[in-house]
């Protein structure tokens, strides 16, 4: 469970396994972050997929920012992964943290939109658990995150 604490700390609150799950999966990212594998294509999309010479200047120029950008939040995780209050700075890493991971996971069992339905002997069953396990954690980040917002319409707080 996460929950705004409104002073700008969030309660983080899951079983010791949830946590654990995620810095070792985590973990294993790190170690793919730098390669070519497709199980990474939805954390470096194309961004011009009529243009391969343009989209490759992209990938040189902006693959390496965002890999220290997800190395960078993986750290967080990893330093946080018993912590019962986080901050905003370090909810929003574990945001981009599970997110990633679902992405990478989902990849590899070719997820789609429509829910998959697996039969119990399935042996993609498990990642498929787990999948939905990491779902579940980021639609409660993502709540906690959107709660602390302004309602809408209201005037800018930094004016």
């Amino acid at each position: 469970m996460v929950r705004s604490n409104g002073d700008g700390s969030f309660a983080f609150e899951f079983p010791t396994h949830v946590p654990d799950l995620v810095v070792h999966l985590g973990d294993q990212l790190d170690t793919i972050l730098d390669t070519d594998v497709p199980d990474l294509n939805r954390l470096f999309p194309t961004a011009y997929p009529h243009d391969p010479e343009r989209d490759a200047g992209y990938q040189i120029l902006a693959r390496g920012e965002l890999i220290d950008h997800r190395r960078n939040s993986l750290d967080v995780v990893r330093d946080t992964a018993t912590a019962r209050v986080l901050t905003e700075d370090q909810l929003t890493a574990w945001m981009h943290v599970v997110n990633d991971l679902r992405l990478v996971l989902g990849t590899r069992l070719d997820v789609s939109e429509d829910d998959v339905d697996l039969d119990d002997d399935d042996p993609l069953l498990p990642a498929l658990e787990v999948y939905r396990l990491l779902g579940a954690v980021l639609s409660e980040i993502i709540e906690a995150l959107t709660d602390t917002l302004p309602p809408p319409g209201d005037p800018d707080p930094l004016d």
